[in-house]
């Protein structure tokens, strides 16, 4: 089973930030989520959020500040803002990208095309089918997930991961059973389950058979 790092080690550390991705490599996880965005002068790179304001010192639109203005912010105890270019240098686990701006896939397919390791560890993830589809038209070998946060049926599941061209389905493991893991897997998909923040949830996680689950808190699944 695959253990991701949601945005790092986000339970013990600053979000999306250096510091919090190596925490989680530290921790056992074999795979870290981030996420991303583009910068006003073209620069791709790793916020959740579409503003500022939550997670750094500053505030406005991520889309509307420079590189060198995203760079000038404290992202929680001095961590600057990476990109997506340090992240993927600082860390070498697999890497779960999720796009959040469609301005990141061009950036994201040529990085991806360039780099044929980084491309080997990188699995591409979002909430919108079509954003798969786009990155998929730019760089067909590349691996994506389709996630979902109400885990809907089994067969609209399916439907929906397979038109995106996905073959992952990240799945709230709130509604998710192991029937609907077992139909997924006979239909040729992955399977991811999310949230996973403590020890009583991952023994939930192994019991559906799933394939990788996702944590806040690494610290509490893994032994380094």
């Amino acid at each position: 089973m695959i253990i991701t790092g949601h945005r790092g080690a986000l339970g013990t550390e600053p979000e999306n930030t250096l510091r919090s991705f190596r925490r989680a490599v530290a921790d056992g996880c074999d795979e870290i989520e981030l996420d991303l965005r583009v910068s006003a002068d073209g620069e791709l790179v790793v916020m959740h959020d579409a503003t500022v304001d939550r997670t750094t010192s500053g505030v406005g639109e991520v889309s509307s500040l420079t590189l060198a203005e995203l760079r000038a912010l404290d992202a929680g105890r001095g961590e600057r803002i990476p990109t997506w270019a340090e992240t993927v240098a600082a860390v070498d686990v697999r890497i779960q990208a999720e796009v959040k701006a469609e301005a990141a896939v061009p950036l994201l397919a040529q990085s991806l095309k360039a780099d044929p390791a980084l491309a080997a560890r990188t699995i591409v993830t979002s909430f919108h089918p079509g954003i798969l589809v786009a990155v998929r038209e730019l760089f067909p070998d590349v691996e994506t997930g389709h996630i979902f946060g109400r885990t809907p049926p089994a067969a609209e599941l399916i439907r929906r991961t397979h038109a995106a061209g996905a073959t992952w389905s990240l799945c709230g493991i709130t509604d998710l059973t192991p029937t609907t893991v077992t139909a997924l897997h006979t239909a040729g998909l992955s399977v991811t389950a999310w949230p996973v923040p403590d020890p009583t949830t991952l023994t939930q996680a192994h019991s559906l058979t799933v394939d990788g689950i996702t944590t806040d808190n690494p610290h509490l699944l893994t032994t380094p």
